[in-house]
Parts: C-alpha cells; structure tokens; sequence
C-alpha cells in the first residue's frame, strides 16, 4: 500500500470523476488500471467528498454505485475512512460495503542510520538473476492488505497483483524504485520494494520466503539503505493486522498515524469473485 503521492505510470494513470453528477460532493470515483491489468477485469477507487452520503441517501447511493458498476464492468470499489468517523463506517456498511482492514501510516522522521541496529546481513540491489525468485515469494508470502482479506477475493489473483507489482518495480521503468534482496543471486530469500520521492522513502513492499525469519532486519536494513540512497525520513501503510510488522517497526522507532478503514462494495453482478453463498456468516 502506497504513502507517497499518486505517481503516474504510462497508461495506469487512474482518473478521477464525480460518482454522481448529481451530487458531486459525496466524493469522486475512478477504475484503477493497473489492478485491472493484474486481474483481468476492473475495479473502482471511491474517494470521499465535503459532503459524503447521509442516511437518507442510502438508496439513492447504493443504486449509483450498482449503475457505475454495470457501465465499467467493475467488479468492487474500494474506499478509504478515517477511523473516528464512525458515523461514515456505519452508513456505509448499511449501503453494502464490507470492512476489511484498517491501515495505519508508520513514519521515520530525521532519520538517523547510527541509531539503527546493525545489519545481522547485508541487503543488496535485485539484479535480473533474482527476479524470478522474488515473483515466488509474491506467490505465497502475503497474508494481509485489502484483497487477501477480502473473503469474496480470489487469493490467487491477490498475489498476482503483488507479482505484477514487484514486475513493474524491477522494469526500471520510474528512476525512484529500488529493489533491495538478501541471499545470493538466484537464492533470494526476502525482498523490500522502497520508492524514493525528493527526500522521503516508501518501504512500499516487502516479505521474506515462509518460514526464513529475518523480517527485523530485512526492515532495518531497508531503512538503512534507504537513508544511503539520500532519505531524511522513511514511511510505509500497514495492515493494524499485521502484528508483526507493526511490532517491528515500533522496535526501529517508527510513529504509527493516519489510522484508516478499508472497505469494499462487490458488484451484484460481479463474475470473477467468490459467491457471496460461499462466504461463512459471521456469528451475532
């Protein structure tokens, strides 16, 4: 999950439109083509307005969302709220969105790499020899974020968008991705994605091979190259899941911000997802 500014990337440039022309301050709404890409059909990013929805919009905004899906052939649409909003979160699992996460900032600020531990290894630059190697950890090692826990997700086109992720990574195509692995060319054994913008790097992504436990220092050595590459401050969204992670980056002195729900509305017309039949119901 990215904490950076929206970057383009050629043609995966998401635009976003008013969901309702009608009321154009609940908030904006855009396909995301790279997902679409990963997955093979689309999905939808809504992003909240001034004025979102009220609960006498329910109807009205349930039906909207139905409309822009059966005109995209989106399959779900994702959306993003602060955590105190619990009013919002309310309304929104009235009109049919299902929680799924809640995502936090971590940040580093003034970083200063001799307050780091010292690197029980040493972490290197991907080089093509690794590529395949990191793309099998994609496959297996991800178990949090807002597809893997969404129930009504395919898990197996969720670690396809992190293969396709760390694919776009190691193209070379954007000057400020960098790549970071431990273990030796074609042996790699963990991985961190870490994207530079001026003078703030994002540990954007990163995971170890299952059962290999050098996640701390796969983190600490992340922060400490990115500090070599000319960072002043290191920032990652997390999973409040993911209790590893956050016990890791607590350790390394990160602040934990920005606390967020994640929920998504499935398509009633939705083809490539699980049944909603097949899903278990959740216990009173």
């Amino acid at each position: 999950m990215s904490s950076l500014p929206d970057r383009k990337f050629g043609s995966f440039q998401a635009e976003y439109r008013p969901l309702s022309e009608s009321h154009a301050d609940w908030g904006s709404i855009a396909l995301l083509p790279w997902d679409e890409a990963a997955f093979g059909f689309p999905v939808a990013e809504f992003r909240l307005g001034p004025e979102p929805p009220k609960a006498d919009d329910i109807h009205l905004f349930r039906e909207t969302l139905f409309d822009f899906c059966r005109r995209t052939r989106s399959e779900l649409i994702s959306v993003r709220v602060p955590a105190s909003d619990t009013v919002l979160i309310a309304l929104l699992l009235q009109a049919s969105f299902a929680y799924l996460d809640f995502s936090l900032l971590t940040t580093l600020p003034d970083l200063k790499p001799d307050s780091l531990p010292n690197a029980q290894f040493t972490l290197r630059q991907a080089d093509p020899a690794d590529h395949e190697a990191i793309y099998k950890i994609c496959d297996c090692a991800f178990h949090f974020g807002r597809y893997h826990t969404d129930p009504r997700f395919p898990r197996e086109l969720a670690n396809r968008r992190y293969v396709q992720w760390m694919r776009r990574a190691l193209s070379g195509s954007d000057p400020g991705d960098f790549v970071f692995v431990v273990g030796k060319p074609g042996k790699v054994s963990a991985f961190m994605h870490v994207a530079l913008h001026e003078s703030t790097a994002d540990l954007r992504l990163g995971a170890a091979a299952p059962g290999i436990p050098v996640g701390f220092w796969l983190y600490a050595g992340a922060t400490r190259s990115a500090s070599a590459l000319g960072a002043k401050t290191v920032v990652s969204g997390i999973s409040a899941a993911n209790i590893q992670s956050l016990q890791m980056f607590s350790a390394l002195g990160f602040r934990f911000s920005r606390p967020e729900v994640i929920l998504h509305w499935h398509s009633p017309e939705a083809t490539h997802l699980v049944t909603s039949a097949s899903v278990p119901k959740q216990i009173p």
